[in-house]
């Protein structure tokens, strides 16, 4: 069975990498405890974004990135992106509350089912800015 689901933004079907980059802006995104049935679901990010962007902050940002698309099952549910494999980080923090995120790895088309058959290279950055009561990931082209 295919990766499908629904564009956020228009209703429309959406598959496969595209489904995958959706899925993992929309962890990025979400501050963890903010899901009421599923409070582990998201990352730190929201916390990290307006910190001073120094070393420490760095290496925060790229630990918390990593924990929250790390594929796992909590209490019998999952979380992370089970169809990415991430490779390669790299962050650009020169301006204050505005980082861009870009991310390497390999993007299972079936990874949701458990197959890790037919991998393919991927790429992609997000630009994540401070709102002031939380944080944006727009996905940049």
């Amino acid at each position: 069975m295919a990766r499908v689901g629904v564009n956020a933004e228009t209703g429309q079907l959406i598959y496969g990498w595209s489904h995958c980059v959706q899925s993992m802006r929309e962890i990025l995104e979400t501050e963890i405890g903010l899901r009421v049935q599923r409070r582990t679901f998201g990352s730190e990010l929201t916390r990290m974004i307006d910190r001073p962007q120094n070393i420490e902050t760095i290496i925060d940002i790229y630990s918390a990135v990593a924990e929250a698309l790390e594929p796992r099952v909590v209490e019998g549910r999952q979380y992370g992106e089970p169809g990415f494999v991430l490779l390669r980080t790299s962050l650009d923090a020169s301006e204050p509350g505005h980082v861009i995120l870009s991310l390497g790895g390999v993007f299972f088309e079936n990874g949701h089912l458990g197959d890790y058959s037919n991998p393919t290279e991927q790429t992609l950055s997000f630009a994540i800015t401070d709102t002031g009561s939380g944080i944006t990931v727009e996905v940049m082209q």
